[in-house]
């Protein structure tokens, strides 16, 4: 075995070991890469659309809904695995986007009247809240994820 491939898989593993498939913590760095998307779109989309609360929600909404099918291919192949068919996976997160894409829009919403400033950072703090969420329902219901450990048990 080569020393370039040797240091390769102990980079890997030892990235692994810090950061496991299926934790928040990985969810968290692919989720970091999708929300930027999301928020750039949602900017973008903003300056289209009138600043009150609807403006606001169908911004929000396109954003989340269109980030959201890449999501679904970012997590399978980095956050989660492809143990699941991608039928399956599309399928059953598809119901969890729409949820979250109700919920997180509903509760932009509530935040509509806020200074545009105060409103990006509370979109941040509607993101972070969601992403947990949509984490627990990914990792439970779409991936159904377990760990190598949980497998054998």
């Amino acid at each position: 075995m080569s020393s370039q491939m040797m240091i390769e898989m102990d980079t890997e593993s030892a990235f692994n070991r810090l950061v496991p498939r299926g934790s928040l913590q990985r969810f968290g760095l692919a989720g970091g890469f999708n929300s930027g998307v999301f928020f750039l779109l949602w900017e973008f989309l903003r300056l289209f659309l009138s600043d009150d609360s609807t403006g606001i929600r169908i911004a929000w909404g396109v954003a989340w809904g269109t980030t959201g099918f890449m999501a679904h291919f970012v997590h399978r192949w980095f956050t989660f695995d492809n143990r699941k068919s991608i039928q399956w996976t599309i399928g059953a997160s598809f119901g969890a986007y729409i949820f979250s894409l109700v919920g997180s829009t509903y509760t932009i919403g509530l935040f509509a009247t806020q200074p545009s400033g105060t409103l990006r950072w509370l979109g941040v703090a509607n993101l972070l809240a969601w992403g947990i969420i949509i984490w627990a329902i990914m990792r439970l219901f779409v991936f159904q994820y377990k760990t190598e450990e949980d497998q054998t048990a």
